[in-house]
């Protein structure tokens, strides 16, 4: 084997160019439970995982030939894996597991030095490290946690192996990554001189192989989700010279291809693949490489992953085209047709009568998959009963499922799940009351009681549960992924549950929650502040989870992979939705400004507003822990259509998925200070002076809007100008921002660097501000004023508002409260925390939920 060496330069004494090798799983929670009873349980673990040797005994290398690149470790075999990081600096396995397990990765690379001379290596870790310098151990570090740790070694003249191994307990919000950078040994702000990195690669030809690695380094796409009739398009940025062809491919994450490509890339160019709606529902990737023959014949094995979503053959609107039953059949249907092989998908299939395509196996894997599926189990199990009671006693039910479902009811343990969840609470009460209702005399494996027991245990909490929401509202606040396992819980309750008390407050608590849902919602786009966001769902509200529900109950919206609450939804039967709800939805009036207040905890509450008109919608969690850290909290958004949406955050990664809680999009690293004036509203962000990314930034996808426009005024202020319909946006920052033309947010990121920002959000509609063009004017002619933290702004509507980081909002010189007495305040209804009774008045209707019995 030859081998040969790729030379990269240090980014700001970072270094960028690894092979990576990973995540091997090492341990999972059934093998350790035991050890969450210590208080330091984690290093515990960490100690009990670890080996001195780093286990890798040849030479990391970039695979050519399929023999080369690989290793072993035990029993677990994996391939080197060239990585480049991204502007974050972090190599970064993050991934979703079903339940917590203790995972590590291996990262190598060889820094050469011009020079003998001593180094500080500045490593950030977030869980154990160590690190191997010429194959000698040089760091080991136990710790959990973002952190810097500081290592002095001296460099020899030439180049030496370095070696990382990072272990991470992965659990919701835990980052499974390190960055490393060299730095002068006397002057640890100043990179290291003379150093640089070297991979290396048993690719045969590199002078193509890194002039490939150029032009799939350019590759970007302008969108993360593709509907209907919109193109998959790559796009290839200005960044190199030489003309190449490569192979683009459209597959699923399994690897079934879809659409195949050929081009002959020029920089600046763009490749189209295929409409949206003719590839499968789900994620999707765009894998680059080169041609074919090269990269298998000639061993020139590099390649990109783009990563997106398709909504296949689902189309949005805004507009009840069909009635309420067909939509019934048509939910039912989308879950069949795009989802099989999923709890809820096979629950559609009976329901549809297609008992034939039903799956028995994925049923019956579901269930033997319980224990292990920590963070899904109830809202699988829920599923599993649900399908148990409607379809159980169906003539053409598989008698063998009804016996494993049966058994898997009687056998999983109840007790073991974590409840400080508000919705998975409610989903494990429920599970657990419908269990022990349907096997009331039979002993139940983990507890030892029976069925009779477990179904009192579980109707308890329910009821308590119930009461909470329904004086208290919503914990876990407007949270879409919440409200939509809540929906399905509520829905099975509703129909399965015997109790008369469950069945009534279960129903008077959906209709709150309906009501809720309905009042953040423009054109069936779920688009309000939220207290935990779905990564993929805040882009646009296509893959909202509650998208779906608004397009099976008020005929806006879309069908997408989230099938529990539309599922449950369109099989409840015992419960009347109501028309006044169906109307807050679908018929806002010319404005409505609202508050919502819950209760977090006995001592804390979030105060939220919402400003809606038939043309947009803005939300904001005003005064929300403003400096504190944050993880998946949306602080606000401005909803101008399906895709249309504009937000701004501080990221903590440069990486946005279900693993990255803040992530690029969803959360933030510190949260900011905002205040909503009905339009208008402003975000003031004071981050830390040593921030990891530096900056804060807007979502503003540029193919979503009809029009927009970037202009700066006399005063020298830009503004970023939007419309879709007859809604119209504008935003500005202070500093100002740039439009982005890279990765993660090519042509849809407006990013302010900075450790202070200030941005400002105004609102306009056609009905108010005439034409676009005349919208602009005028707000390129309001008067502002900045300093530091501390605003002055005149809005389009007059207003003179005054606002900072340790300041009041003032409105035309008096104090406006960023906090409010009521649970809800708008123009339906204006109920108190802790009400006994809620009146909701719509201009058709009256709904009265009684809440007295929360006493009881």
């Amino acid at each position: 084997m030859t081998i040969s060496y790729i030379q990269y330069p240090l980014i700001r004494g970072f270094v960028h160019n690894w092979l990576v090798g990973g995540p091997q799983i090492v341990s999972r929670q059934r093998d350790w439970g035991h050890l969450f009873n210590t208080a330091d349980w984690r290093s515990v673990l960490a100690r009990q995982s670890y080996e001195a040797d780093s286990g890798i005994t040849e030479t990391p290398v970039e695979r050519g030939p399929i023999s080369t690149g690989t290793f072993k470790i035990g029993t677990y075999e994996g391939v080197w894996t060239y990585t480049r990081c991204d502007h974050d600096h972090l190599v970064d396995l993050s991934q979703c597991h079903p339940s917590p397990c203790y995972v590590r990765g291996w990262a190598y690379t060889q820094l050469t030095s011009e020079s003998d001379q001593p180094v500080m290596l500045m490593l950030t870790a977030y869980g154990p490290v160590d690190i191997w310098l010429e194959k000698q151990h040089v760091q080991r570090d136990e710790g959990f946690g973002r952190r810097q740790i500081q290592i002095e070694v001296q460099l020899h003249k030439g180049s030496q192996e370095l070696l990382v191994r990072f272990e991470q307990v992965m659990m919701p919000g835990a980052l499974h990554g390190f960055a490393l950078r060299a730095v002068q040994a006397d002057r640890p702000q100043a990179p290291a001189t003379g150093v640089s990195v070297r991979i290396p690669t048993a690719i045969p030809d590199v002078e193509y192989r890194n002039r490939m690695e150029e032009i799939l380094t350019a590759a970007y796409l302008d969108r993360d989700v593709y509907h209907w009739d919109e193109i998959i398009k790559v796009h290839w940025r200005n960044t190199f010279r030489d003309s190449e062809e490569v192979t683009v491919r459209l597959q699923t994450p399994s690897g079934r291809i879809y659409a195949e490509s050929w081009p002959q890339i020029e920089a600046g160019s763009s490749t189209p693949l295929v409409h949206a709606h003719n590839v499968p529902q789900g994620p999707l990737q765009i894998l680059l490489m080169p041609r074919i023959e090269l990269y298998y014949e000639k061993d020139l094995r590099i390649r990109r992953i783009l990563k997106l979503w398709g909504l296949g053959l689902q189309r949005y609107t805004d507009t009840a085209e069909t009635p309420f039953q067909q939509r019934r059949i048509e939910a039912l249907q989308n879950a069949r047709r795009h989802h099989s092989a999923t709890i809820y998908g096979e629950m559609a299939k009976m329901a549809l009568d297609q008992w034939d395509d039903l799956e028995v196996t994925a049923l019956e894997g579901a269930c033997t998959k319980l224990d292990a599926d920590q963070y899904d189990a109830p809202l699988t199990l829920l599923g599993l009963l649900g399908i148990l009671y409607r379809f159980g006693e169906h003539e053409r039910f598989p008698s063998t499922l009804g016996t494993t479902l049966a058994e898997t009811a009687c056998s999983f343990d109840y007790a073991a799940l974590d409840l400080e969840d508000e919705s998975r609470a409610l989903l494990a009460a429920a599970c657990e009351l419908l269990a022990g209702q349907r096997y009331p005399d039979q002993p139940f494996t983990r507890s030892g009681e029976k069925g009779s027991w477990h179904r009192a245990h579980g109707e308890a909490a329910v009821m308590a549960w119930l009461h909470a929401r329904a004086r208290q509202g919503f914990g876990v606040w407007d949270s879409a992924t919440a409200f939509e396992a809540e929906l399905a819980a509520l829905a099975h309750l509703i129909d399965l549950a015997e109790d008369d008390d469950i069945w009534e407050m279960a129903s008077v608590v959906m209709d709150k929650l309906l009501f809720t849902i309905a009042l953040n919602v423009h054109r069936g786009i779920y688009g309000s502040a939220q207290g935990v966001a779905d990564a993929m769902g805040i882009k646009g509200g296509l893959l909202s989870p509650l998208a779906g529900v608004a397009r099976l109950l008020w005929g806006q919206g879309i069908y997408n992979h989230h099938l529990a609450g539309t599922v449950s939804l369109a099989l409840l039967e015992n419960y009347a939705y109501t028309p006044l709800v169906q109307e807050v939805a679908t018929s806002p009036p010319e404005e409505n400004w609202g508050w919502e207040q819950h209760a977090i905890s006995d001592t804390e509450q979030v105060r939220k507003v919402t400003y809606r008109t038939p043309d947009f919608m803005l939300s904001a969690a005003q005064d929300y822990r403003p400096g504190q850290p944050g993880r998946a909290e949306h602080i606000w958004q401005a909803t101008l259509g399906p895709e249309a949406v504009v937000f701004v955050n501080h990221p903590a990664h440069a990486q946005d998925s279900e693993a990255h809680s803040p992530g690029f999009w969803r959360g933030n690293a510190v949260l900011p200070r905002v205040a909503q004036w009905k339009d208008v509203l402003i975000a003031l962000y004071r981050l830390p002076e040593d921030d990891w990314m530096g900056y804060t930034h807007a979502y503003f996808p540029l193919y979503a809007f009809d029009e927009h426009q970037l202009r700066t005024n006399e005063a020298g202020q830009t503004w970023a100008f939007a419309r879709q319909g007859e809604g119209y946006l504008a935003l500005t920052a202070t500093p100002t921002f740039t439009l982005m033309g890279d990765d993660p947010g090519a042509k849809r990121e407006l990013r302010a660097y900075g450790t202070s920002a200030v941005w400002i959000c105004q609102m306009g509609r056609a009905a108010l501000d005439g034409e676009f063009a005349a919208f602009q004017e005028k707000v390129l002619a309001l008067p502002l004023t900045v300093a530091g933290l501390d605003v002055s702004f005149e809005t389009l509507r007059g207003d003179a508002l005054k606002f900072g980081w340790d300041q009041p909002l003032q409105r035309n010189g008096e104090l406006v409260s960023l906090t409010s007495t009521l649970h809800y305040e708008n123009s339906y209804t204006a109920t108190p925390l802790d009400a006994e009774v809620m009146e909701i008045r719509s201009s058709r209707y009256l709904l009265r939920l009684d809440f007295g019995q929360a006493h009881e």
